[in-house]
């Protein structure tokens, strides 16, 4: 069950495997999504703790002890698993809309010319896709030519989740 339901997760689901790269226990999971998405996202304790049930019978995470009533938790190796899956996978959404996008995060403008939703239909079934190949093939060398990023594991070494 757990490979094929969770081939995708929600935000909630992602950051609440973010913050178990440290074992922590509930409200420090919470305060540590809340840190990292600078308020963003904000997981409820009943989201949590359904989210904390569901993983610990999934084999994701691991309950590892019990300090002053406080269950603390880390992920297991399916977890590890699981997330990074979840990073590879959205890391390669956002390499594929910069084909798309400015450097800046906007589109760049769409030349319509004046023309009504059926027009823009027709002309792309009558072959304006024909030119994206060679735009991705330009933005392919250039984004192989970029430096490589640090790793995910490099980038939680960095403290980015501290609670």
């Amino acid at each position: 069950m757990a490979r094929e339901q969770l081939k995708t997760l929600t935000e909630p689901m992602y950051y609440v495997l973010l913050a178990l790269t440290k074992e922590r226990h509930g409200y420090a999971i919470m305060q540590s999504i809340t840190e990292l998405t600078d308020g963003r996202v904000a997981v409820g304790a009943g989201t949590l703790y359904a989210l904390l049930s569901r993983f610990e019978k999934e084999g994701i995470i691991l309950q590892t002890r019990e300090v002053e009533r406080r269950k603390m938790y880390c992920l297991t190796e399916l977890g590890e698993e699981v997330l990074t899956r979840e990073y590879t996978r959205l890391h390669q959404l956002v390499k594929d809309g910069k084909f798309f996008f400015n450097e800046d995060g906007t589109l760049p403008p769409i030349n319509r010319d004046g023309m009504k939703q059926e027009e823009l239909v027709a002309e792309t079934e009558e072959g304006a896709m024909e030119d994206i190949p060679g735009q991705l093939e330009k933005k392919k060398k250039k984004i192989s030519s970029e430096p490589k990023r640090k790793s995910f594991r490099d980038a939680l070494g960095k403290g980015l989740l501290t609670t």
